[in-house]
This record gives C-alpha cells, structure tokens and sequence, in this order.
C-alpha cells in the first residue's frame, strides 16, 4: 500500500510566530495521484486542488472537469469522470502493463495541461525465506507470555545487483485471527476478530529484510506483498518525512501540476504464523 499524499500540513497555531502574512506562488496548483499496478486493477486516478497554507486555507476541492488520457508510444486511453467519486476517473479499459514500458499521463484543465512519465518496474526479483513457517508457544498469562522465547526473525533475501528500491506490505489474513498475545481486553483491537495485523515498510534498495516475530500480533497467515518501486515514489516518501518547521512541499514528478505518477510491480509470498499448545 503506497503512502497517501500529504500537499500541505495545515498548523494554525503557527500563524502568531509571523509578523507578516505568508504568500505562497501558484497555491491553487492541481494535485494528481496516479498509481500503475502489474497485474491488479489502474483504472482510477484522483485529483483535487492543493490546500494553501496560511489563515484563510483554502484548496482539496475534487476537481470533476479535467480530461485525462493514458498513453503509450501511439496508444492512449481516455479516462471518464467517475460522478459517483468527486475528483475520481477511471478507465473502461485497462492497457496490459509490461514492464519497461513507458507510460505518460496528461491532465487538460480550464487553464494548465499537467504531465508526467513513468516506467513500469521489472518483475521483482526472487525472494528467499529464512523459513515460511513459525511457531510460537499460546499460553493462557501475560506472565507465561513474557517468559516464552520467540523464534528467530524471518530474513528475506534477494538478489539486488543494481540496488533497486523494494518495499513489503505484510498482512494477516485470517477472517477471524488468534491473538498471540493472552487474554486482551474485549473492548481491546487485539481482542479475538477485532483487528487485522498490517505493517508497511519503508523503501530499501538493500538485499535483505528481516521480519521481527515480536512485531506480529495474531496467530494464522499472513500475506507479504514483494513490491518493486521507481525512485519517484521513493523521492515522495522520503519527502513526508521532513521536520513541518520546514513547510516544504513534498516531492511531485507532475509537470506544471503537483502529485505523483508512478508505477509497481509486485509478487506475493505466505507465510505461516502457528500456535504451540503445551
């Protein structure tokens, strides 16, 4: 699961440190967020106006009159506007995305033509896994609980000659999932059914990735999503995490507009989370 785009943090409580009123140029750019997925349904793509930052914000209104098309070398496919969605457009008919091929984007609005490029990544490489099953003891107090001894981390690794960017999205997917942890409150999101485990990592360009058991909180199968990303996506996620003090805009591959256009290709592995009963 990609990150969401942020534009702007609005934080009032800053205006009383400025004796002079902020201006901003171009405060009322389009933001688009576009995303290409190998093998899983591209047809949407939002866009809304940037929210100023400043006393009288303004701006995130969904923008519903833009004409947007998909191309490729001499192919194109025109989006439509989805009146049920404000500022969502979708595609009857989605291209096949191969990878390395060149994708572009344009967006025609009353007063500004936005455009950008991506590629779609290569099919990620192989991961290997230290095991793809894992046993962990289901005991009855908190007591017994913190004297079990979890098993090994499960370390991921791939070949990465030339440090392309991945990134894992893990996720038990169990209807009704086993806590690991005993007895949680009922009204607790680890209670029994009422909470589905999903963690999201950052972008690495490394070869390995280790999954801590401790970090897992139910028993049952969880799905680890491979992803392979292009480095605008990582520039995107990297740019959330400046100081606000900072107030600068985060990362946009949009021509004359703001946002991102970017594209994954992803595999999927399983892996195998088993209670031990004494």
């Amino acid at each position: 699961m990609p990150k969401r785009i942020i534009i702007f943090l609005l934080l009032p409580l800053l205006a009383g440190c400025f004796d002079t009123e902020l201006v901003f140029e171009d405060q009322y750019k389009a933001v688009v967020e576009a995303y290409l997925y190998v093998d899983r349904d591209i047809s949407k793509i939002n866009i809304s106006s940037m929210i100023s930052f400043g006393e009288d914000s303004t701006g995130g209104d969904k923008i519903t009159d833009a004409q947007v098309l998909l191309g490729r070398s001499k192919e194109e496919w025109r989006y439509a506007h989805d009146d049920a969605i404000p500022g969502t457009y979708y595609l009857d008919e989605c291209p096949v995305l191969v990878p390395g091929d060149t994708f572009r984007l344009m967006v025609e609005l009353d007063d500004a033509v936005l455009t950008a490029e991506t590629v779609i990544p290569e099919t990620p490489a192989t991961v290997a896994m230290s095991s793809s099953t894992v046993y962990i003891p289901k005991v009855a107090d908190m007591r017994e609980f913190r004297s079990i001894e979890m098993p090994d981390p499960v370390e991921l690794t791939w070949n990465n000659p030339g440090a392309d960017y991945y990134f894992f999205n893990i996720q038990n997917i169990e209807s009704y999932p086993l806590p690991i942890m005993p007895d949680p409150p009922v009204n607790s999101p680890f209670a029994h059914g009422g909470f589905v485990f999903q963690m999201v990592t950052r972008p690495t360009n490394n070869n390995f990735y280790s999954i801590s058991v401790r970090e897992l909180t139910h028993f049952g199968t969880h799905r680890i999503v491979v992803t392979r990303v292009n480095e605008e996506y990582v520039y995107l996620y990297n740019s959330q995490d400046q100081d606000t003090r900072e107030l600068n805009e985060p990362y946009t591959n949009i021509e004359n507009g703001l946002g991102i256009f970017t594209a994954f290709n992803s595999d999927t592995l399983y892996l195998e989370v088993v209670p031990v009963y004494k």
